[in-house]
């Protein structure tokens, strides 16, 4: 049976799948690499790991996908992923050419400045990658497109738990500055290499209205465009309210992992939060269909209330008269007792970004004056710009003043505070969105 959709299609769909997967073979480690193996404190681990990489990711595709308009998807492309090879390469091999570039031991060198430019190389490749890949999505599908963003969306979180389990199939063997090295460099040549041989310049499935055929920005334009944007104070605090939300998911990958290690020094983390794929494959349209029932406010507070629940859900071993990191059985595996409460916590928050994060887009498109629906949605990842940009180092902190520094004293820890203080930014985004809905769109 013939596709309903052209070859481009799919190629970039495959391309997202490898860049993901390289993305995600490490996602779940850095800040464990950066404290762990190259002696970071956590509050810097995670503000190089959240505020630089995540803020570049989703902060510069504003800029970036207007520098992509203009210079054509292709040749955006083959940019973005020799930066982000270059960028996964650098990060796993500092070990070796920065001491012996630096003439010191490695107890003695600062690897500050190597991992800040490779990051800085992850960082600008991916900001590229995410505007040419769904402006070919967004070009090929035609009236398809809610099916076509769909694919899209499952390929996204199938690329997840592919990388995920290759990292773990070659961490446990070769230790973690390998998926860094060898998964997420391989990953992204394959995505390199499809691109300059079998991808090609989109072109539109249907003549194009005027609403979808635009001519593209200069950078002037785009940035006067995010002023006139920002002027909308309405919008802009929506946003800020949806950053709080944000600033709770952007720990699975801060806060989670340092915990995770904390409970079990040699706990899978990857395989932790495969948690959060698995769910939105298997559970998705069966979310989404349910949601439509609500309006997209409605459905975004009921997705921050499921996931302040399941963040608070961690301290219930700390709760109970048992050690939470007391190992359970579970026929042939053995987890600790806080690593099975953390499966059930990332479980409730995926089921909370389903309820949540596809209806954000979907809101921002409805609110947007007529003829500006394309700018505004140019910001639909801000919210999550912002809340990782704060939340990721504010999330060390936690873990360093409630857990590390009182375990370095033989000191009780404060994980139920430190979880507490977690979910109460869900609690404020939520009280945000109901004064938001009540007051702000009534007046």
């Amino acid at each position: 049976m013939k596709s309903k959709f052209p070859g481009t299609f799919w190629t970039a769909n495959t391309i997202e799948l490898f860049e993901r997967g390289a993305y995600y073979a490490i996602a779940s480690f850095v800040v464990i690499y950066l404290h762990e193996t190259l002696g970071m404190e956590p509050t810097k681990a995670t503000f190089l790991n959240g505020t630089l990489l995540w803020g570049l990711i989703y902060f510069l595709p504003i800029l970036s996908g207007t520098l992509a308009d203009k210079f054509g998807f292709k040749r955006s492309l083959v940019l973005a992923f020799i930066f982000i090879a270059g960028g996964y390469l650098i990060m796993g091999t500092v070990q070796q050419f920065w001491p012996a570039l630096l003439g010191k031991p490695m107890s003695e060198v600062d690897f500050t400045f190597p991992i800040v430019l490779g990051i800085v190389f992850i960082g600008v490749g991916g900001s590229f990658v995410k505007p040419c890949i769904s402006g070919t999505i967004q070009k090929t599908a035609g009236s398809l497109a809610t099916l076509g963003f769909g694919i899209f969306y499952m390929v996204i979180n199938i690329g997840s738990m592919t990388g995920r389990t290759v990292s773990y199939l070659v961490r446990i063997t070769y230790g973690i500055p390998a998926i860094f090295s060898y998964v997420a460099t391989a990953f992204s040549l394959v995505a390199l290499l499809i691109v300059i041989f079998i991808y090609r310049e989109p072109q539109y499935q249907e003549s194009p209205t005027p609403a979808t055929m635009q001519k593209p920005k200069t950078l002037g334009q785009a940035l006067l465009g995010m002023f006139t944007v920002l002027k909308n104070y309405k919008f802009v605090f929506f946003l800020i309210v949806i950053g709080f939300f944000w600033f709770i998911y952007v720990q699975i990958y801060n806060l989670i992992p340092l915990y995770l290690r904390f409970v079990d020094k040699d706990a899978p983390v990857e395989l932790y939060t495969l948690m959060n794929p698995i769910m939105i494959v298997c559970f998705q349209l069966l979310i989404t269909k349910f949601s439509k029932k609500y309006t997209p406010l409605v459905s975004m507070m009921m997705g921050v209330g499921v996931t302040v629940v399941g963040m608070t859900l961690n301290i219930i071993p700390w709760l109970v008269n048992t050690d939470a990191a007391a190992p359970i059985s579970l026929g042939a595996v053995v987890l600790p007792f806080a690593g099975i409460v953390m499966f059930l916590s990332l479980a409730s928050m995926a089921v909370g970004e389903m309820l949540a994060s596809p209806r954000v887009y979907e809101y921002i498109g409805a609110i947007a004056p007529k003829g500006q629906e394309g700018l505004y949605l140019g910001y639909a990842n801000l919210p999550l710009a912002l809340g990782t940009i704060v939340g990721a180092p504010i999330g060390g902190i936690l873990f360093t003043e409630f857990v590390q520094k009182p375990a370095a004293l033989n000191q009780p820890v404060h994980t139920t505070t430190m979880w507490l203080l977690v979910a109460s930014m869900g609690v404020v985004s939520f009280i945000g969105l109901y004064l938001y809905d009540r007051f702000l769109l009534k007046k």
